[in-house]
């Protein structure tokens, strides 16, 4: 874990010297991301959170680099965290962190679109990220295999959550 927090420090201020270096930008493309990616499923709360963070930073400070990355770590693991059933609340309030954060840059949001969803060559992101945030905020965790990992109070405060994220997408384009 002390590793993690480790990264996660460089990589909140990495610096104009690791922007721009090619052997640090392959570092982190291949072998970071790599080993990231192992961590989105884990159960422990502390180890998801740092990993969200360090997503986070990376997609802060490298999304033109690792536009693939970005998109598995968006579609494959923090979109299906969303809508799966056996993800807990933790996990689920912490994937929207992220997205609360780009909802509040009109700049995020328009790269996220411009970069997926209007790429011939690539999927869309944003039409299944507004689609995830809708399905939660209508009320999608009152089927019965959410309840068992998210209480009545966590689902509203979950659908709170999600609905104040569709407004800020909404008045980030004003």
């Amino acid at each position: 874990m002390i590793g993690l927090e480790l990264i996660l420090t460089v990589l909140k201020k990495p610096g104009p010297i690791f922007l721009q270096r090619k052997e640090f930008i392959e570092i982190v493309k291949t072998s970071l991301c790599d080993g990231l990616l192992k961590y989105c499923v884990t159960g422990e709360k502390s180890i998801f959170a740092i990993v969200v963070s360090i997503f986070w930073n990376l997609f802060l400070h490298f999304r033109t680099h690792l536009k693939q990355i970005i998109f598995v770590v968006l579609d494959t693991f923090f979109l299906k965290i969303l809508s799966s059933g056996n993800s807990s609340f933790h996990h689920k309030q912490l994937i929207l962190s992220v997205f609360d954060q780009i909802s509040k840059d009109t700049r995020f949001l328009l790269q996220l679109f411009c970069n997926y969803d209007c790429e011939i060559d690539q999927k869309d992101i944003c039409a299944p990220l507004i689609d995830s945030l809708s399905r939660i905020a209508t009320g999608k965790f009152t089927k019965s295999e959410h309840q068992s990992m998210i209480s009545s109070a966590d689902e509203y405060s979950l659908r709170t959550y999600a609905t104040e994220i569709l407004v800020q997408m909404l008045r980030s384009f004003n």
